[in-house]
Parts: C-alpha cells; structure tokens; sequence
C-alpha cells in the first residue's frame, strides 16, 4: 500500500539560526522560497515563533513584510507559522483582543496552517488561538510538548490529546524539540494515540542526541501521517534531521515522499550562494548533548546560564550553576524546559549560586510562574518556594507597566505596525524610527553622538569608519542615535551595507575607565576603552578590554570625513 509520508520544511524557521535569523534578508527571501514552493513538499513552516523578534531586532526588517514576500513568492504550497498560545511570538501573555488581531492579519496576509503549542501544555493557554484559527476557517495543529517529567504518563499525554481534539484541533503536533525521545517512546505514544484519535499525527524531533532520524522511521511506520526537516545545507545538531537524509531512508518504500531532489538541489546551491555572498562561516559542529542521566540539562539551558554567568563576570562558577539549575527544575515540579520557562529557571539558577542562600531572593519572572502567569504548572512544586512566592508583596499598581493589551503610537496607520508595537513596544519604536529615517529622501545626514557617558563611540568623531580587527576590514557608518532610555542608549550603525542596532549601557568608571555593557545580536559584552593612541597614523590603533581580553582595532577615518 502507497502511503507517502507529508513532509513540512522548517528550514526558514527552525533551520541554522545563526544564518536564518540574522543573514537571511527580505531581498533573498524571495527566490530561495520560490525554490521551495516547487519541491513537493506539505508546507513551509517559515514565519512565526521567533523570526517575528529575530526580523524586528536582528535584520531589522519589518516581519510583515517578510510574511507578505514569502506569499508572493508562493503558488502551490501552504505557509506554517508557529504560535506561543497566549504568548503568540513574543514572550509575554496578551490579551484577547491581541490574538484574535493578530492571527486575523496573519491569515489576511497568507498564513494557511496554525501550529499552536503553550510552553506549559496548558490547553486554556491555546484556547483562544484556537478558536480564532478555526472561526477563519484555518488548520490547526495543536501541539503537546515532550516532557522529562518523571511523573508524566502516557496516560496524560491522552488526556492532553483529548482536550486539545475537543478544543477543534484538526492535527495534533508531538514536539521534542531537545532529541531526547528515543524510538521507543515514540513507538509507545503513537501506537496509543492512534488507539483513540483519528486526526493525523505530526512528529516534530529535533537531533540533539542524534536519534530523530530513527525515531522517525518508527513513527512513520506506527501511523505518523507527516513530519518536519530541514534543507542539508541549514541543517544544525539542535533542528531538526535533513530532508536528503529522510528521503534516502525511506527510499523505495510505501512511505517515500517523493519531493523533487533537482529543486533542493537547487536550493542548495543557492543556499551556498548566499553563505558566499554574507561571507558567512558555518559554526564548529556541536557535540551531541551529555547522555540523559539524573542530573542530565538541556544543550540550550547550559548556553543560556553560560553567557548569563559571563554577563556577571562569575563564568568560574559554571558548573555549580549547572547542578543548581537542576535543583531549581526540580523545585518547580520538572515544567518542559522551552522559551520563557528555560530562561526562568538559568536566571533564578544564577541568582540562586550569587546570594548567600538559596532563593534569598526570587526573580520576578519566577515568582509569574508560579502565581500563575504564564499558566498551571501541572505537578506540585517545592512547597516551601511556593509559599514564599506566593507571600511576596506585588509591585504597587502604579509601577506595574500595562502588558498584554493592544497599544499604539501617535503615527502608526496600519494595523501590522500596531500589533508590532503592541507585542514588543521598546523594539518596536526604535524599528519605527530607524526606518523613518531611513526612507526618507534625500537620506539626512547621521545625527551626532548624543552628549555625555553614552555612547562610548563619542570618542570617534567621524560618522564613516574603516574597521580592521585581526585581518578582517569592514566598512562602518553611524546611520543615527537613539535618546538615552533606562540608562541604555541605541546606535544604529551600517555595517557593510546591513543596518545593525547596538545597544551601549554605561555601568561603571568615570573618563577613559568607564566600561560599558555593549548588546550585539543579543550577546553582552563587558567593553573598557584601555588607550587610544594620537592619529597621527593612517590607522588608529584603539585598545579595548572585551569581557577581560584585550583586543585591538585599528580605525581609519575617510579622507572627505566632513561629507556624507
């Protein structure tokens, strides 16, 4: 019997996210989707989840835009996007009137498939998603979350099908995005699934542990009616397996998918292209993460409290923070380890291994958690850190911002650009006013570097720079400066062509001992300006003091530095 396994690629989402998410621009977007329209394949999961922050923040594009080229530029495929429940893309609850808003713009503009997942596997977080998705006549993929809970059974995964089936759920997603499913279990679920649900399976497996491939031969012959993979050429240890390599597995069999192998050929090679033209370098491979044990954490968990120690200058302590962060997943009851959640758990971790005792004092977000914010947590948790939680006096209303309502600016028409401000207000105004600036014509000369501590660039007069670090020679110019907020101070620098937003925080020092803590593509770094010498060169050699490492730069001002 011919039964030919549907294949969703997730490259342009869930691909190398080092190159996906800060390489890959709006201009190339359209030749490299076309490509994938023509391959065969179910549908191309390409926007949502966190390419909305990553083109907002990263490329500086606006997300919408991305969402409406990528539709052009497709005839016969359906577009996947993936959405937080409540979160939608971001990482914060909204409102009601926020999701409906925003999954109607979405499918307006194109979206055919709704995959929708709640970092809690709450089903109430994924209700109202849900239901708007369906009142728009959309598909949606409810999805469950594999979970390291000791204590999760089968038969809970059952009844969290149940509730998501009830709820209209046209798909059901099983999610592992940490590769630690092995065949078996895979085998188990399914087979116990397909016991009491007819709607189709979907396997979503990440290749941490280098077994997704395997586990999806075994769930394609148990009754899983699709699956997701990535183009070679963006494939990573943390994603999910390769398309060419499902292909040759289930070469010849009643499952082979059959998608056109010159097309991704062909996409490929462009692939390359790209990496060429972005002079981009592919990562060092990644070691497959420690074998699952006790004491065993996530890949991604581990890097998170790496550069969070690094920020505070304790990386000494790392491995310390590794057995408290699993102390700490431990006190909460074992909650799936993804988004917002793994990040509560490294920052509370750390603070916990800097104070004096444990839980000396409790980060906000983790006293959210357990209040309820972000949904139920379904297994009981420390009862001595849930009491002081839950003691801990709120914030006066007064100093409570708003979140989670639908908010605007003085200026903003459409409702794209109001949904954006709504979901990320800071990052949305400093987008709004690089692109002001940018269209206009002719384009105004780049404002000055605001007066006083910020930013430390002050020091550089010229709004055109060359920039040589360790042979490498870049073209750099200061496209504008944003007013000093919360401390923080944003540069809106050119780098080769591509906008780049830098973010400058003056923390300590007065003079030439001032340090800064400078925010680059989300990575933190500690900067002192050690000694600049005289430019009496054609080459300015200035010293900085990286995160303890001293590093040398050598800048060149243009010769016409007086024009634009």
């Amino acid at each position: 019997m011919f039964n030919p396994v549907k294949v969703t690629d997730v490259s342009l989402r869930d691909g190398l996210e080092d190159f996906v998410l800060r390489h890959l621009r709006l201009d190339d977007l359209g030749k490299l989707v076309g490509l994938l329209d023509r391959a065969g394949f179910y549908s191309l999961d390409c926007w949502g989840g966190s390419t909305f922050y990553a083109a907002l923040m990263d490329l500086k594009e606006d997300p919408w835009e991305r969402l409406k080229k990528m539709r052009r530029a497709m005839s016969r495929t359906p577009i996947q996007m993936i959405l937080r429940g409540r979160m939608l893309v971001g990482f914060k609850p909204y409102e009601d009137e926020v999701i409906r808003k925003f999954i109607t713009r979405a499918a307006h503009l194109g979206v055919d498939i709704f995959r929708i997942y709640d970092n809690l596997n709450d089903a109430e977080n994924m209700q109202t998603a849900i239901n708007a998705a369906k009142e728009l006549r959309k598909q949606v993929e409810a999805t469950v979350l594999f979970s390291l809970n000791p204590h999760v059974t089968v038969d809970d995964y059952l009844q969290l099908f149940g509730s998501l089936v009830n709820l209209g759920a046209d798909v059901i997603c099983l999610n592992d995005s940490f590769g630690v499913m092995t065949p078996h279990q895979v085998e188990t679920l399914i087979t116990a699934y397909r016991r009491y649900f007819h709607q189709p399976l979907r396997l979503h497996l990440h290749n941490n542990h280098q077994a997704a491939l395997t586990s999806y031969q075994e769930g394609v012959r148990q009754g899983a009616a699709l699956v997701d993979t990535t183009l070679a050429g963006l494939s990573w240890s943390y994603g999910p397996p390769p398309v060419e390599s499902l292909m040759f597995s289930l070469g010849g069999s009643s499952f082979d998918p059959h998608l056109d192998l010159d097309v991704l050929g062909e996409a490929t090679e462009y692939l390359d292209h790209l990496k060429e033209k972005y002079n981009y370098r592919e990562p060092s491979p990644r070691k497959m993460d420690d074998r699952l044990g006790p004491d065993y954490l996530p890949g991604p968990l581990k890097e998170f409290i790496k550069e969070e120690l690094q920020r505070q200058n304790a990386r000494d302590r790392q491995q310390v923070a590794y057995k408290e962060a699993q102390q700490v997943w431990s006190d909460l009851g074992f909650p799936i380890l993804k988004g917002r959640i793994l990040e509560i758990v490294g920052l509370q971790a750390v603070e916990n291994i800097l104070s004096a005792r444990r839980y000396e004092k409790i980060i906000s977000s983790m006293q959210n958690l357990i209040r309820g914010k972000f949904g139920r947590l379904h297994s009981p948790i420390l009862l001595e850190l849930q009491s002081r939680a839950l003691a801990l006096e709120d914030e006066a209303p007064a100093t409570l911002e708003k979140e989670g309502a639908l908010q605007s600016l003085p200026g903003l028409e459409t409702e794209e650009d109001i949904l954006t401000y709504s979901l990320f207000p800071e990052e949305a105004e400093a987008f709004f006013y690089l692109r002001a600036d940018t269209s206009r014509a002719p384009a105004a000369a780049p404002a000055p570097p605001a007066p006083g501590p910020y930013p430390f660039l002050a020091a550089v007069t010229a709004s055109r720079l060359t920039l040589s670090h360790k042979g490498d020679e870049v073209q750099t110019r200061l496209e504008g400066v944003s007013s000093v907020r919360k401390g923080k101070q944003v540069l809106f620098i050119n780098i080769q062509g591509h906008i780049e937003e830098i973010g400058v925080q003056l923390v300590s020092g007065e003079g030439e001992a001032r340090e800064y803590l400078v925010t680059f593509h989300g990575d933190t770094y500690r900067i002192r300006v050690t000694k600049t010498f005289p430019k009496e060169q054609e080459f300015t050699p200035v010293f900085l003091e990286i995160n303890g490492q001293m590093e040398e730069f050598l800048i060149k001002e243009p010769a016409d530095k007086g024009k634009n």
